[in-house]
């Protein structure tokens, strides 16, 4: 009896070569948390191409016969695409930064819903063109909160006063009516990083 076929919807985080013929495919959603499937690649001519790193999709998977390894894509559909990410070197540097958190802590978390919300309206923001670094910032810190951190209790207000007003502005301010001095958020979002990794558990 064949395995029962699945649906899951997600944005792409990686996708890696496993042999000649076959992309293992790391996505991430509110609803599915992170999820590894093997996407098979075609070699006919007018097949459509794989989907790419920071897409929306939709597959459809089954498990093998005997139930074991990863579930293969059957069908699939990209729901949207952020080519604009991959035009920017930073902003694609930013991306993938943003994917390797997900990646690297996505099996560790509980409610995957809002994580979910926070990585498509970060890659959102930076297919927009709005600047890489307050993303960033934006992102580590409501990743810290999601997961119940004292980001604001302990790191924020351990900053000295200068880098707290700075923080606290950019964090607080919507990304459109901003225009930051990058090495001055730069400098916070170091911070943030050395903070999160000394003091949680958290890999950035």
């Amino acid at each position: 009896m064949p395995s029962p076929v699945q649906a899951m919807e997600g944005t792409i985080l990686d996708r890696v070569e496993t042999g000649e013929s076959h992309l293992r495919i790391s996505l991430f959603s509110g609803r599915n948390g992170l999820r590894v499937v093997l996407f098979r690649l075609s070699k006919k001519v007018r097949s459509q191409p794989p989907p790419d790193l920071f897409d929306e999709v939709e597959f459809v998977t089954r498990y093998s016969s005997d139930g074991q390894g990863l579930p293969f894509v059957k069908d699939f559909q990209i729901l949207s695409k952020r080519p604009q990410i991959a035009h920017n070197h930073f902003r694609f540097q930013v991306a993938s930064s943003l994917s390797r958190l997900f990646l690297d802590n996505g099996p560790h978390l509980q409610d995957t819903l809002p994580f979910g919300i926070l990585l498509v309206r970060s890659l959102t923001a930076l297919q927009n063109g709005l600047d890489p670094t307050l993303i960033w910032l934006k992102a580590l810190f409501q990743f810290g909160r999601l997961e119940g951190l004292p980001v604001k209790q302990d790191w924020l207000v351990n900053l000295d006063q200068k880098e707290k007003e700075l923080a606290t502005f950019v964090l607080n301010t919507s990304l459109a009516n901003q225009e930051p001095k990058k090495e001055l958020v730069l400098n916070l979002i170091h911070s943030l990083r050395a903070w999160l990794n000394s003091e949680t558990e958290l890999r950035c």
